[in-house]
């Protein structure tokens, strides 16, 4: 019946409560009253519909457009936090939608119990509707919620809703994908200003000319993507049809930052590398302000320097008493993982609090000796991670025609055949870090184990034939 209502209502452009009882809950002469009651009962909760003066009804979505390449090449995901009112840094719930036409609900998720909510906020944003609180661990909500976005480009509200999905997905040591875009920037792409402030009513008033109906917690993030496809469209009829053209929108962006004072400009940014890496914003004295790592650095790197008025206060930290930077271009996503956790822990930035989570204590199921085999960043070199159970990795590059010889042997026959290993502060979190990213994607890896040599001569013979086989065709 919605599918039905919407359709009449787009077609029409509008209709009020009387004509709906009507037409679809098959009401014979109703009373004006009642039948606005009972229609508002229905739709009053769905953020597809508008409500407007006179119990007057109007479509809250765009018409759906075909043909789109935007929307048809890659998944996209619209991600919704629900924030404490007294606390905007902490995420209360959380809800995933497709962007399409309907909206469908990929996941949702309450962070922190409703029940310790206050009173009014309880009827307001819980909902029968809603899934309950659960008894999964807070770790298990988070990995759910990073999980559910891997494959899909995500669309934040802001840079603040973008931060926080950032830190829950370091505090479950995962790195969230780069592949994200703010409303802010398809506002831009529309060739119209985002609202100020940058909120969910805001955002529904600016493109659909009201705050629409209240919502629970859940239907907050369906508002959200109905909000989103209205920017598609808007960029479609502005002439953006696929991510090549919304990247060149999101460089313009930059032009809008006054560089200055940095010794950095915006072409360093527009011109950084497309892959994974660890990046450093310096202060004027040398001394590391924030260290992060990126699985797109030029992405990574532009979001900082974006205009907004709803900025988190890290941001604008960085915007501001950043001096200079420092990139490095990594292999994989797991050396950039890596390489962070070591620069954080050696300079201690001011701005980062990442090293708890490697720091953190607990039990993992460690992997067997094995050594896994990644692509490296220069063009005939590959990355080996060398995997000695419960007792250390070595992160080790090597010439992809295996060059060395007899020196790559004679290290793998010390690491894995000479006995125990001296132990260091570093070896555990090293260890966590890399076995949770190995374990995650097991399936895509080329792991050579060592238990099926004896030597590091037969190991290093292995490691040749699983590279042509696996990453070196």
């Amino acid at each position: 019946m919605y599918e039905e209502i919407i359709a009449y209502l787009r077609k029409h452009g509008s209709a009020s409560s009387l004509d709906i009882a009507r037409e679809f809950l098959k009401f014979k002469n109703p009373d004006e009253k009642i039948a606005h009651l009972a229609v508002k009962g229905i739709l009053g909760k769905d953020p597809r519909f508008l409500l407007g003066d006179n119990a007057i009804w109007s479509a809250n979505a765009p018409e759906p457009q075909t043909g789109s390449p935007l929307l048809a090449d890659i998944p996209w995901t619209a991600v919704y936090f629900l924030t404490l009112p007294e606390n905007p840094s902490v995420a209360a719930h959380v809800s995933l939608w497709t962007v399409a036409e309907p909206p469908e609900l990929v996941l949702e998720r309450w962070l922190v119990d409703p029940a310790t909510l206050p009173w009014e906020e309880q009827q307001t944003l819980a909902s029968v509707g809603d899934t309950a609180f659960s008894d999964e661990s807070r770790s298990e909500r988070i990995l759910r919620l990073v999980a559910a976005c891997e494959g899909a480009t995500t669309v934040f509200l802001s840079s603040r809703q973008q931060t926080l999905f950032a830190n829950l997905a370091a505090e479950s040591g995962r790195a969230p994908s780069d592949e994200a875009v703010l409303a802010s920037t398809l506002f831009s792409c529309c060739k119209r200003p985002a609202p100020r402030p940058l909120n969910l009513d805001e955002c529904n008033k600016a493109l659909f000319g009201g705050a629409g109906p209240d919502c629970y917690a859940y239907k907050r993030g369906e508002r959200f993507a109905l909000c989103c496809l209205a920017l598609f469209d808007g960029m479609r009829r502005c002439g953006i049809t696929g991510l090549s053209q919304l990247e060149d929108a999101e460089r313009e962006e930059l032009f809008a930052f006054d560089f200055s004072t940095k010794t950095f400009t915006r072409d360093d940014i527009a011109n950084a590398p497309a892959g994974p890496g660890v990046y450093g914003f310096k202060t004027s004295d040398n001394s590391y302000l924030y260290i992060g790592k990126a699985a797109n650095l030029r992405r990574r790197l532009s979001i900082y320097f974006r205009l907004s008025d709803e900025s988190p206060d890290k941001l604008d930290r960085i915007r501001a008493e950043s001096h200079s930077l420092v990139t490095y271009r990594c292999g994989s996503e797991l050396e950039s993982l890596i390489y962070e956790y070591r620069l954080i822990r050696k300079h201690s930035p001011l701005l980062n609090t990442q090293i708890a989570v490697g720091e953190r204590k607990g039990d993992f199921q460690p992997l067997d000796d094995c050594v896994v085999l990644l692509p490296h960043a220069e063009e005939g070199k590959g990355t080996s991670v060398w995997f000695r159970k419960n007792q250390k990795i070595n992160l080790r590059p090597f010439f992809s025609d295996f060059r060395e010889g007899i020196a790559l042997e004679n290290e793998l026959e010390a690491f894995f055949y000479g006995g125990s290993l001296p132990a260091v502060p570093t070896d555990f979190p090293e260890q966590e870090i890399a076995t949770r990213w190995v374990k995650r994607r097991k399936d895509e890896l080329c792991i050579v184990l060592a238990n099926r040599s004896g030597s590091g001569k037969e190991l290093w013979e292995q490691m040749r034939g699983y590279w042509k086989d696996c990453i070196g065709k």
